[in-house]
């Protein structure tokens, strides 16, 4: 025996394995790959994506109005001056909400605000709120476009 050649007289790497039959189990049949399917399947599913996000967006999405909070002063006892500014579309009028909360986080005091239709795209405006309790925030929970 040389030492190319195995116990049972084969050289290594030269031919394909036998195994013992029906010890192994069955061998499967190669599956046939459908490579046009998969890239339908795929292009359909990002496109589906796509459509949804950007209707998602039109719904739900920024709008043309926006908020922000500048101040709250809860200096007097029963109200707060709550001071924000609104870029909103001109000549359209917006409603903002503005609330105010205790140190426990219960909400105190609501209003809905009106931002007057102008020719303004900026409004800075201060909206004292009535609260009943002691006040410990200010806020902008949202504007919206006016009825």
């Amino acid at each position: 025996m040389t030492e190319t050649q195995t116990t049972d007289g084969r050289v290594p790497g030269t031919g394909d394995v036998s195994f013992p039959a029906g010890r192994y189990g069955r061998r499967r049949a190669p599956v046939r790959r459908r490579p046009a399917v998969t890239a339908l399947l795929t292009v359909g599913v990002v496109a589906a994506g796509l459509v949804a996000a950007w209707r998602l967006t039109e719904v739900y999405g920024q709008g043309e109005i926006s908020e922000r909070l500048l101040a709250f002063d809860d200096s007097v006892p029963g109200q707060v001056d709550i001071t924000f500014e609104v870029y909103k579309p001109a000549g359209e009028g917006a409603v903002c909400a503005v609330r105010s909360r205790d140190l426990a986080g219960a909400e105190i005091g609501y209003a809905e605000v009106a931002v007057p239709a102008d020719e303004t795209t900026h409004v800075e405006m201060t909206y004292t709120l009535a609260v009943e309790g002691e006040p410990n925030t200010g806020e902008v929970l949202r504007c919206r476009q006016a009825d």
